[in-house]
């Protein structure tokens, strides 16, 4: 397989798997999920020691349609594994692929009492959110990919939905999530229409914001604080994380694993890719909270 197109190994996978959960029922729905979306992650594990290993970022564009003087980039999806997604990739593997293979049996748990088709079809997507969310290079498809992360998981806190606790777990982070969200999608069409002229490309955005902090810092300070609590209530920094305590409780546990060891850290990932636009010296910024988690 050719390096680039490897960036879309994993999205092949899932899509399949997503597919297969639609079709197959019960306990092979959920063999065949688990076993796709631990495939998944062994992929992304592969891409994203490649990047470290050659040192070379892979890159991979899909023209979806073609539309002359089209500038917003709807078009089109760019998918960017760097060394910042890489290392993303890498941690998202790793957990994804170990959630996946305990989810072949921990799952029987539900057989005959929850569905496993609507589990598979969310745990499927779930995966596949987050890995566009780390892989897209464009920030409306990041919003599209993040939002859509946002509801599959909501589906996963409160997949034991005859309970009530776990319906309302999953509203409130729900409704949590989203009003960060809002946040995020300010700060985006600030950006795309008043300064980059709505060139939704990183590279773009990390230009013309290089360009407002030396003009305007103090408007860039603002667009910096709007995007870092966006960030923050999906990142569950206090006081933002009254969330976290109930949809880990009543997520099953695979998910709540997920939940925590990798979910939140979609939102670290857009901190350390933000930060590096606002001032490259604030991406180690954006290493504190990892580090001392894992201290």
């Amino acid at each position: 397989m050719p390096q680039q197109a490897l960036v879309i190994a994993p999205i092949v996978s899932l899509i399949i798997a997503l597919i297969l959960s639609i079709v197959l029922r019960d306990r092979k729905c959920n063999i065949a999920v688990s076993l796709l979306s631990a495939i998944a992650s062994l992929l992304m594990i592969w891409i994203g020691l490649s990047v470290f290993l050659t040192n070379k970022p892979l890159s991979y564009s899909v023209i979806l349609y073609r539309v002359e003087g089209l500038t917003l980039g709807l078009n089109r999806l760019i998918f960017v594994v760097d060394h910042l997604s890489a290392l993303f990739n890498i941690a998202l593997g790793i957990l994804g692929f170990a959630v996946s293979i305990y989810a072949i049996k921990y799952m029987d748990l539900y057989v005959g009492h929850e569905s496993l088709r609507f589990f598979g079809v969310n745990y499927s997507s779930f995966l596949l959110m987050m890995y566009l969310v780390i892989t897209a290079y464009d920030i409306v498809w990041f919003i599209v990919f993040w939002e859509l992360m946002t509801v599959t998981s909501q589906f996963l806190v409160s997949f034991e939905k005859e309970r009530a606790v776990a319906r309302a777990a999953g509203y409130k982070y729900f409704f949590m999530a989203k009003a960060g969200s809002e946040l995020i999608i300010v700060f985006i069409l600030i950006v795309i229409i008043y300064l980059t002229r709505f060139n939704t490309s990183f590279d773009a955005i990390r230009y013309t914001l290089s360009l407002l902090a030396r003009a305007y810092p103090g408007v860039t300070a603002l667009l910096f604080v709007i995007l870092f609590i966006g960030l923050g209530v999906k990142a569950a920094i206090y006081p933002l994380h009254s969330w976290l305590p109930d949809a880990h409780s009543e997520a099953p546990s695979n998910i709540s694993a997920l939940l925590s060891g990798i979910m939140v850290k979609m939102a670290v990932y857009m901190m350390a890719r933000s930060f590096y636009w606002f001032a490259p010296s604030l991406i180690y910024v954006a290493l504190i909270k990892p580090i001392i988690e894992v201290l």
